[in-house]
């Protein structure tokens, strides 16, 4: 029998797409490929009776999982919950340390995480009018409180690290649920580790211009490594487009490397020139203040890139001792990573590795042994 699997998220999921987005659509072609139906459906009120399973992502900062987990419960269906969680307490001492413009005046204003998130909910819905209901409804129950209940509701949480699960444990006080670890994916086809490239003095950087991707540190940590006598001959180039809800992080980031040659920013790039790139560095440097793994770090060692700079112990995870970490709240600490890095840090085996583990077509696997189980304890 073919199982029909049913995939819900934010409201905004197309509209504002994300890495959860990239998650979702690639787990599902996966198991698609596998012979498992899914769609995706991200109303509050769906009718789900004609799926095995009703599969959620998300749960940190948004305000539409509770409803949909609830509405799924209520018409006795299995639920499994993907969190893509982030641990609250790391992301308390980002807000605390990383708040740029009117930000940092929020923080001032509404002191507590918690009610900052769903103010940010709340402006959300005013803005998309479909987020504002979820958001009045968080509002009401508390969102930690729904968090909790989304999490104890679920049938089955599948974390990307075991880190994940700890993090669940420890912020919601709850020990009482079942979970799996399910490794994030790339596609190794559209990366691979090109022959005979000539590698350039190149640190590169990949990611959205934003105060969580830590690309101002990461500019200061190369000129304090150039005014110790280090990467003379490098040059540091950026990718990404800016974030426009951070004007102020994105303007400090223009004056720091305006002007300076050995400072480039590509802003987007398309896949083929990213993989150039990737191909032609020598150390690859995204010193974030969070990530739950680190994706990109894989598609660069995949690609050949000798030396990594990470930071976090979910990526530490998932690239064990192929890098050097750092800090994200030092200067000096990446600086110092950096340094270091002029050192291969990606070990031989690496790559090959990455191509056999960390694949969507493997996600799907462990994600259908989740749900066969599931369904035989129906």
């Amino acid at each position: 029998m073919i199982m029909k699997i049913l995939f819900q998220s934010r409201l905004d999921l197309f509209d504002k797409k994300g890495g959860d987005t990239v998650q979702i659509l690639e787990t599902k072609k996966s198991l698609d490929d596998l012979g498992v139906n899914v769609d995706i459906n991200c109303s509050l009120n769906t009718n789900v009776s004609a799926y095995d399973i009703v599969h959620v992502f998300n749960l940190d900062w948004v305000s539409e999982p509770y409803l949909q987990i609830k509405n799924a419960k209520a018409q006795g269906k299995k639920v499994v919950l993907s969190p893509i969680h982030h641990s609250l307490a790391e992301f308390e001492i980002y807000e605390r340390l990383n708040r740029w413009g009117l930000s940092k005046i929020g923080n001032l204003i509404i002191p507590s995480q918690p009610a900052r998130d769903v103010a940010k909910n709340l402006f959300k819905g005013v803005i998309y009018h479909k987020k504002l209901y979820p958001a009045l409804m968080q509002l009401a129950l508390g969102i930690r409180n729904e968090q909790k209940r989304a999490v104890a509701l679920s049938d089955y949480v599948l974390v990307q690290t075991d880190l994940e699960a700890l993090d669940l444990k420890n912020d919601y006080k709850t020990n009482d649920f079942r979970w799996k670890k399910v490794i994030n994916g790339i596609n190794p086809t559209k990366f691979s580790e090109a022959q005979d490239v000539v590698k350039e003095k190149i640190i590169l950087s990949v990611g959205r211009i934003e105060p969580r991707k830590n690309q101002i540190n990461t500019a200061l940590a190369f000129l304090d490594a150039r005014n110790k006598g280090e990467f003379k001959d490098y040059k540091m180039v950026f990718i990404g487009w800016f974030n426009h809800h951070h004007p102020t992080y994105s303007r400090k980031f223009k004056s720091i490397i305006d002007k300076k040659p050995f400072f480039e920013y590509l802003g987007f790039v398309e896949q083929e020139r990213l993989c150039a790139l990737y191909h032609e560095s020598q150390i690859f440097c995204v010193p974030s203040w969070f990530e739950t793994t680190g994706l990109v770090f894989l598609e660069a060692a995949i690609c050949g890139i000798p030396s990594l700079v990470a930071s976090g112990d979910r990526s530490r995870e998932y690239l064990n001792d192929n890098a050097i970490y750092c800090d994200p709240s030092s200067v000096i600490s990446i600086s110092n990573s950096l340094i270091k890095a002029q050192l291969p840090t990606v070990q031989k085996n690496f790559p090959e590795f990455i191509k056999k583990t960390y694949t969507w077509e493997n996600c799907a696997k462990q994600t259908i042994e989740v749900y066969k189980e599931i369904l035989r304890t129906k």
